[in-house]
């Protein structure tokens, strides 16, 4: 099973509708249903915007399409950070350690089943939120520079 799909069985009956929309607009959750943009580029493209849409249907309450709005922006995050860890959680990081394929990106997110801006989006938030470097499960994660080290 593919990550799209596991990420499709995370809420059962959740519809997802590909629908034109404007070109900044990459998906929208509203009454419980997803819809993602017909222009996405591809499948590397199109996963983490569906993690995205449902980490809001998880953890956002009303219209937060406001982002002069304090508490949309702060929605927008936890969201945007909930996303992130459903597609590259840390044990991710470190089965591509474990593979042999650390440090060819391309072949990370070949195997993340991402794109590589997507990838450095989410380990620049990770820098945010752990420091340089987490240790997880016997690992020591570094994300400046970027390396893995068994501890």
């Amino acid at each position: 099973m593919n990550l799209y799909e596991k990420l499709e069985n995370l809420i059962p009956g959740m519809k997802i509708t590909y629908m034109n929309m404007p070109d900044k607009l990459k998906g929208l959750t509203c009454r419980g249903e997803i819809y993602l943009n017909t222009n996405l580029i591809n499948y590397y493209h199109t996963t983490p915007i569906l993690a995205e849409e449902i980490a809001h249907h998880l953890t956002s309450n009303g219209d937060i399409t406001n982002y002069k709005n304090i508490n949309s922006m702060k929605q927008e995050v936890l969201a945007r950070r909930y996303a992130h860890r459903l597609v590259i959680p840390l044990h991710k990081l470190i089965e591509c350690y474990e593979l042999g394929i650390w440090g060819d990106i391309y072949e990370m997110c070949m195997h993340l089943e991402i794109d590589r801006s997507y990838f450095n989006k989410v380990i620049e938030e990770y820098k945010r939120i752990y420091g340089l470097e987490v240790t997880h499960n016997g690992y020591l994660i570094r994300f400046e520079p970027l390396e893995i080290i068994k501890i």
